[in-house]
């Protein structure tokens, strides 16, 4: 399933549409919207489920706010979950990887600081009903708008790639 969501269009109104593309049928179906509104936010895929994280939307007086809850998709039942767990900081315009049931939100922007951001938070979503957001190792420069995917490759084709490990102790466990 291809799939987008909310966004701002050339009128510059947020949207909250879940769009998902058909191949068999060769075009875009609407499904249920968000739950709210959101821009420069990130997706993920976990199992059956989507996962919206961060972003932003507009208050009362039209002015930016961050977005630091979660919502899930489920792709079966076309049906929208607030998760009891929230991000631990905003992010927009992040990266975003999945791997092995864990999101990984990667680097990004504050419209609380008006900067790049050099933090990874690691949403692990294996375990459902014992899920928990926790910050990953620092980026070695902050940055938004960049992309990121796992590489699964053995040790001995990279010799001197350096692995990057999620600290032991969690902040923010849920």
């Amino acid at each position: 399933m291809n799939s987008f969501i909310g966004g701002v269009t050339n009128t510059a109104q947020y949207q909250n549409r879940l769009m998902v593309y058909d191949p068999k049928q060769n075009k875009w179906l609407s499904r249920s919207p968000m739950l709210q509104r959101r821009v420069y936010h990130s997706m993920a895929a976990v199992q059956r489920k989507l996962y919206v994280l961060g972003g932003n939307d507009l208050d009362y007086n039209n002015d930016r706010i961050l977005v630091r809850h979660i919502d899930s998709y489920s792709i079966d039942a076309d049906q929208w979950t607030r998760c009891s767990f929230n991000m631990l900081t905003g992010q927009n315009e992040s990266g975003v990887a999945v791997h092995n049931g864990r999101i990984y939100l990667v680097g990004g922007y504050s419209i609380w600081t008006n900067e790049p951001l050099a933090c990874i938070q690691v949403l692990d979503v294996s375990k459902e009903g014992k899920e928990e957001v926790f910050y990953g190792p620092t980026l070695p420069f902050a940055s938004n708008g960049i992309a990121a995917c796992f590489l699964p490759a053995p040790y001995f084709t990279c010799p001197n790639l350096q692995t990057l490990q999620v600290p032991h102790h969690r902040i923010g466990t849920m």
